[in-house]
């Protein structure tokens, strides 16, 4: 009865199992399902690639030729269709697609990893050098002797205008092997050019636009001092080597008379700043200011400008045009002034000989009539006293000879005959 108990509870643990099996030994064949399909979907790898031919089925053992765009290489480059493998799993039937690689030696192998576009040419990360005239990079190339015979070059990415003119770039260099330098000729600063790496005849392996670093920027081509304001101005510079970003100007004051110093001045202002007013000067006082142009890379040149004043609690602002205009009235007044002087001192010279002869005239007048007098007086008496006191018969002695001018003669001659007749 034991044994009869012991078997009958083996029965029935292993029907159920045996019935399962059962079931399972079915499978896809009894069921009528294929054990492998005789093609192949698209497959779904790097979008970037592009098949040849290009179709959503494939048939079993098809060739077809992947590529990818400019640039970039797949990483098999001939595929052909296995169709569908069998079932991973009895219990969870799961087919998978199979494809396979050609290599080098024309042997098909399967392929156990996604097919992706890789780049050819690289350029290793933390090589890259950009100056203000160059541009270096390391490069490598990433698929096997696919990089035979390479040609680098640089260019400008835009032709150049003025006022920034830029010469283009001359010459090309050729790369060898898996890995190396390449260096663009001298180059011009903050100016863009594209590095290009090509296969010939026109496949490009590499291409990039870079900018060259800043630098300083040049001198002010005019710097000058306003007459009109008394304003300080300047020509703007253009961003040909950086950008501008201001302008930085020093004002250094010494006096006039011994050359000391007397104060120093540094002024920033903003690129779009083209004129400063001065602080007020200080009389007797000798000015030197300096304009640099400002870039991110620093201060270019200096333009220098230097003046003097001279006028004495004028602002700086206002003493070159005040200057201009007494200057002008002090010339008109000095010219003025020569012209009456001339004039007084011409009149005064012509007057002059007149005045002097009447002065002359009055001044001799008397001693003229005098010697009329005398003449008669000494007539008379000649006349009368003859005979007389002893003095009869002799002469009277002769008076002393007087020169005279004719008008003295004539006048003398009429008050002559008057007094003989």
């Amino acid at each position: 009865m034991v044994l009869r108990g012991l078997a009958l509870a083996f029965l029935l643990v292993l029907a159920p199992l045996l019935l399962a099996r059962g079931q399972n030994d079915l499978g896809p064949k009894d069921s009528g399902g294929p054990m492998e399909a005789e093609t192949c979907q698209r497959p779904l790898w790097d979008p970037r690639l592009q098949l040849s031919p290009d179709q959503e089925n494939y048939k079993k053992n098809e060739e077809v030729v992947l590529s990818c765009p400019e640039g970039f290489q797949p990483s098999f480059t001939h595929v052909r269709c296995l169709g569908q493998d069998q079932p991973i799993s009895n219990w969870n039937p799961v087919y998978r697609e199979l494809w396979q690689e050609r290599d080098s030696r024309g042997s098909w192998i399967n392929i156990q990893t996604s097919v992706e576009c890789i780049e050819v040419l690289q350029v290793v990360p933390g090589t890259l050098e950009i100056s203000s005239t160059s541009i270096k990079l390391n490069w490598t190339c990433r698929l096997r002797d696919a990089c035979q015979n390479m040609r680098a070059m640089c260019s400008l990415a835009v032709p150049s205008s003025p006022p920034c003119e830029a010469e283009e770039v001359k010459g090309e260099e050729i790369l060898q092997g898996q890995a190396g330098t390449f260096t663009c000729p001298p180059l011009q600063p903050f100016t863009v050019y594209i590095v290009t790496i090509l296969l010939p005849p026109r496949t490009i392996l590499y291409t990039r636009h870079f900018t060259t670093k800043e630098t300083v920027p040049d001198k002010l081509e005019k710097l000058w001092l306003d007459p009109s304001t008394g304003f300080l101005r300047w020509k703007p510079l253009p961003s040909c080597k950086g950008e501008i970003i201001g302008y930085q100007l020093n004002i250094t004051s010494w006096r006039a008379h011994d050359g000391s110093f007397l104060e120093f001045t540094q002024v920033l202002v903003n690129q779009s700043v083209t004129q400063y007013a001065p602080p007020h000067q200080a009389p007797g006082s000798k000015y030197m200011v300096t304009v640099q142009g400002l870039t991110a890379a620093g201060a270019g040149a200096v333009s220098v400008l230097e003046f003097q004043s001279f006028f004495s609690g004028e602002p700086l602002g206002l003493w070159p045009g005040m200057a201009v205009t007494v200057v002008v009235v002090l010339s008109v007044l000095v010219l003025l002034s020569a012209g009456i002087l001339w004039a007084v001192l011409s009149r005064k010279k012509k007057t002059l000989p007149k005045k002097a002869e009447e002065d002359h005239y009055t001044e001799l007048q008397p001693y003229e009539n005098l010697d009329n007098y005398c003449v008669i007086k000494e007539t008379l008496l000649g006349d009368e006293d003859a005979g007389k006191g002893g003095l009869a018969g002799k002469p009277l002695p002769q008076p002393l000879p007087v020169l005279e001018s004719s008008r003295d003669s004539q006048r003398k001659e009429k008050m002559e005959r008057m007094f003989k007749a």
